[in-house]
Formats: C-alpha cells, structure tokens, sequence
C-alpha cells in the first residue's frame, strides 16, 4: 500500500522522517493528519454509532469521545488488506480494534497510547505508549510518485496476477 502511495498505516511506530502529525479539533470533530502521503483521518465526536461493516476503509472508522483531558479514539472496520498498521508490516486485519488515547503532559508533549485488539492476528490486546514531542516545522507536501519509477513495474505485475486469478 505505502509503495503505490496509498497510505501508510497507524499507528506509525516509526520515528523520523515524515513523522509529523497536525491535530485540528472543531466542535463536533478532530482531524488527524500524517506527513505520510497526507492521510487524514476525520474523527467525529457527537456519539455517531459506527458506520456499516459492509464498507470497509483503509483507515478504518473512528470514533472519538472525551474522558476529561483524554482524547479517546476508537477505530474499527478496516479494510481486510489495506491496514499495514505501523506502516511497514501486516500485524493487523479487518477485525482489528484500535483504541487510541491522545493527552497532553505538557505543553510540547503529547502521550499517545494505543491499544491493539485483533483476537485473530493476537492471543490477547496489548498496549504501547509513545511521547510526542510539538514540531515547530512545517508539514511538507509528499509527492509520493515524484521519481518513483518502479510504480509502473509494479502496477503491471499486480494487474497480471489478478488476471492469473480470475
């Protein structure tokens, strides 16, 4: 998914290049959007009920809700093979959970705390924790194609094994 720049994947577990998020809030919604090939993920906050399972996303659908000073995110109904979750390895599948904490320890730090629950890829849920750090850069526009000269290459051996399964 991330060489045909689709989407990476989350939560990143990588740091470095390209790790910077923005986190808009407005009143009945966050925005959470990556560096990574500029995924954005819109989460509202007006306790929606999920949508349909019938429509899965790469991104899968979140729901957000408050619990005092903590951004409680829960995402399900992904895509069953679009959610390369920290971006570079398969470790999930369509019924993965994600539960996702955001809080702020203090004014540049960000605790990001997630909670993988994928009774089918897993034995049992486990949690990490990740300090965010503010960036006082910019986020900067991903050309993903720019240069990448194998895409083609790549496209056209994917379209040749699905015609080989049809």
């Amino acid at each position: 998914m991330q060489d045909r720049c689709i989407h990476y994947g989350f939560p990143d577990l990588f740091a470095g290049y390209m790790s910077v998020y923005r986190i808009v809030q407005a009143p009945q919604q966050v925005a959470i959007q990556m560096e990574k090939i500029h995924d954005t993920r819109i989460i509202p906050l007006d306790g929606r009920p999920p949508a349909s399972s019938a429509v899965p996303r790469y991104l899968g659908d979140a729901r957000g809700r408050w619990e005092g000073d903590t951004l409680v995110v829960e995402t399900t109904n992904f895509h069953p093979n679009g959610n390369p979750m920290g971006g570079y390895f398969v470790l999930s599948d369509e019924h993965l959970r994600l539960i996702e904490r955001f809080r702020r320890t203090a004014e540049d730090t960000l605790e990001y705390t997630f909670t993988v629950d994928d009774p089918t890829m897993w034995t049992k849920p486990w949690t990490a924790m990740i300090s965010w750090k503010r960036s006082r850069g910019d986020l900067y526009e991903y050309a993903c194609h720019e240069g990448n000269y194998s895409l083609r290459a790549m496209l056209s051996g994917m379209r040749a094994a699905e015609a080989a399964r049809r």
